[in-house]
């Protein structure tokens, strides 16, 4: 499917909920995206492409089959294996059935802008919160880039701060009713080809940066770039995120080197009540209200 498109979404999802052969999704994973797409563009529904394709069509995807997951998880808490049983009598253990969101830590790049989600103002004319971290752009890529409006960085940062969001809410509306988990994963710098729309200088310079900080700036084989992934969908040691820690900010949820990292991540990203905003407006933007 295009991810890009609604309707090649809708598409794929009724093929794949009409298909018998598939009675049951046990893991899903959104893995597909688009980063640092030079020009500002906009696809066949409106949208700027790289929010389109890395939230939207993920978005629209998992709540349209999701059927066969719930039907997944009620099937495997019902399982009366020995190591099933035990896992799921755990509850601070997250159910083995889940959906993996790819994040990265260029969410750091900038919040969801609500007002201005198709990036037509400068930075300073949003509001506070919406306004991409120009600080953090200049050091990686050594230009703040306030002076434009669409900046490709900004766009895949904001796509990735919404995947750790849409992990929240996915949480907020499954785990205690249909026992499925969600996680954000930052897989590191895998060599897929994602990047082949950025500019040279501004990779060479972050490249440099990372250096500078001490870390090893070499891009991992997709092998090693898949471990969180895995790591994140199969590991029966996994905690239940904290869905509600009581001042909006939910840990748990973010995975980066094959761990939880409560740390690695901006307090925008991981703020439910920021998520819940950005599931109506997402529902908004798809047309239609899933209630599940």
């Amino acid at each position: 499917m295009d991810l890009s498109s609604q309707k090649s979404v809708r598409a794929a999802a009724s093929q794949l909920l009409a298909n018998t052969s598939i009675p049951t999704i046990d893991i899903l994973i959104n893995n597909a995206g688009v980063m640092s797409i030079p020009t500002r563009t906009l696809t066949e529904d409106g949208l700027e492409t790289t929010f389109a394709t890395n939230r939207i069509g993920h978005f629209l995807f998992t709540n349209l089959i999701l059927p066969k997951l719930i039907k997944a998880a009620s099937t495997t808490t019902t399982t009366t294996t020995t190591t099933t049983t035990t896992k799921a009598s755990d509850s601070s253990l997250a159910p083995p059935t889940r959906i993996i969101n790819l994040s990265s830590f260029g969410h750091k790049f900038s919040p969801v802008r609500f007002t201005d989600l198709s990036l037509i103002k400068l930075p300073k004319e949003l509001p506070e919160s919406e306004r991409p971290d120009l600080q953090i752009t200049e050091y990686l890529t050594g230009n703040s880039h306030a002076d434009e409006a669409y900046y490709g960085f900004f766009s895949y940062g904001q796509s990735k701060t919404a995947n750790i969001l849409h992990a929240i809410s996915l949480n907020q509306e499954l785990l205690a009713k249909y026992n499925i988990a969600a996680f954000a994963v930052h897989p590191g710098a895998v060599d897929t080809g994602i990047g082949r729309y950025a500019t040279p200088s501004d990779v060479e310079a972050a490249l440099q940066r990372v250096k500078d900080l001490g870390m090893d700036p070499t891009q991992k084989s997709r092998e090693l770039g898949a471990n969180t992934t895995v790591l994140a969908a199969v590991d029966p040691r996994l905690k239940v995120v904290d869905v509600d820690s009581g001042d909006g900010q939910v840990k748990g949820v973010y995975l980066a080197d094959c761990k939880v990292d409560d740390e690695g991540f901006v307090a925008f990203a991981t703020d439910r009540r920021i998520a819940e905003r950005l599931w109506s407006v997402s529902e908004g933007l798809v047309g239609e209200r899933f209630d599940f």
